[in-house]
């Protein structure tokens, strides 16, 4: 703004103060007549009141120190994009902000100095990899959005809620570009009766494998990237921990007693801990989908500690949908009418998972496809996040 030797007072005049003036009344002072180059007595009021504010000597002197503030003091967090740059490091109040917000999740440790150096550039690579964010130390629009749902209301600080709700709120409404994982061979054994499961282990591979299919074929037509996978291999795990949105599960349940029947879902959880809050909703709009398009038995939604529930980063939900050996569900999956019905509700449900109030017609009422126009139609954004470098 000038050089560090420039000091002004009341009584001064110089066309740098026009500069000083501007800047202020951004920041919201009263500046008397901006377009003065005189510092007058509204000036001398005016840099009075900002020293004291900044934790200056309250003056009235526009020396080093209150030019240093002022540039400082111009740029407000998310006014610009924010990066590590070790030949023009970026300062201000905006990166002191950044500093402070991520002070208060434990990832900065060291003094808040207004620079983004180093340390700060660790820090926001740590909440990106948390938040499950393309790790690239850059704090623009999406990683912002990201900080701001972690660090507004009750959830602040338990990273692992913080984490599924960040890959909620800082994207947009869209399935189109998300990328989504459907298992339909989990790891989990239906039944310790080998007998069983010899009789019909086949027939529910086939049936959850077309299921998924169906569901994946959905989610192309609107722009997504399903994934169909049989068990969460080795392959997909990078996927799972880095890109995907959700993961599913399919499968059927098998039990002694023939009478067994229903669909249920599952999401993580367990009785001393957070519980998965994404796949806990997840879970529950699936389960209401299903049912409002099926005459399955509504066995509920449940959480569970399970391994395959929590061992990726992904938010994850696995769907038993009716008993192999129960005959009427058995009846109910060999119709090709009612998979299709059950693909449908999970790809409506995954797209209500993105939605507002405003935009949420009642369960299985519209298809994925008319759910889609009625959100185009309203006005709300259909595009999904960007990177920060955009």
């Amino acid at each position: 703004m000038t050089n560090a030797h420039s000091t002004f007072q009341l009584g001064s005049s110089d066309p740098i103060l026009l500069t000083v003036k501007a800047q202020l009344a951004r920041l919201g002072y009263a500046v008397g007549d901006a377009a003065s180059p005189d510092f007058d007595a509204a000036m001398d009021h005016t840099i009075k009141h900002f020293q004291q504010r900044r934790g200056l000597f309250s003056d009235g002197i526009l020396g080093s120190q209150t030019f240093e503030q002022i540039e400082l003091a111009r740029h407000q967090l998310g006014d610009r994009v924010l990066r590590y740059d070790p030949v023009r490091p970026f300062r201000g109040d905006d990166v002191a902000a950044l500093q402070e917000r991520l002070s208060r999740l434990g990832l900065y440790t060291t003094r808040i100095d207004f620079e983004f150096a180093q340390n700060t550039d660790a820090a926001v690579r740590d909440l990106q990899k948390n938040l499950g964010l393309p790790v690239d130390g850059v704090a623009g629009p999406r990683t912002l959005r990201g900080l701001d749902a972690v660090t507004r209301g009750k959830a602040s600080g338990d990273l692992f809620a913080l984490q599924e709700k960040v890959r909620l709120q800082s994207t947009g409404n869209s399935l189109a570009g998300r990328t989504f994982v459907i298992d339909s061979a989990p790891q989990l054994p239906m039944s310790d009766d080998p007998a069983l499961l010899a009789q019909h282990e086949a027939a529910s591979r086939s049936y959850s494998h077309d299921i998924a299919q169906r569901i994946a074929g959905r989610l192309s037509a609107v722009g997504a990237s399903p994934f169909v996978v049989e068990g969460t291999q080795d392959s997909a795990k990078e996927l799972l921990d880095t890109r995907a949105s959700t993961l599913i599960s399919i499968s059927q349940d098998i039990h002694p007693n023939a009478a067994a029947n229903g669909v249920a879902t599952f999401y993580f959880g367990t009785a001393q801990g957070q519980p998965s809050p994404i796949g806990r909703r997840l879970a529950e709009l699936v389960q209401r989908e299903i049912l409002s398009r099926t005459a399955f038995q509504d066995c509920g939604t449940h959480a569970r500690s399970w391994k395959s529930l929590h061992q990726h980063t992904t938010p994850t939900i696995h769907i038993v949908v009716g008993y192999m050996t129960n005959e009427d569900d058995r009846t109910r999956l060999h119709a090709a009418r009612t998979r299709d019905s059950i693909a449908e509700s999970v790809a409506v449900a995954l797209q209500r998972l993105y939605l507002t109030d405003a935009v949420d017609p009642d369960t299985g009422a519209v298809d994925l496809v008319a759910l889609r126009e009625m959100l185009d139609a309203s006005g709300h954004s259909a595009h999904g996040g960007t990177s920060d470098r955009t």
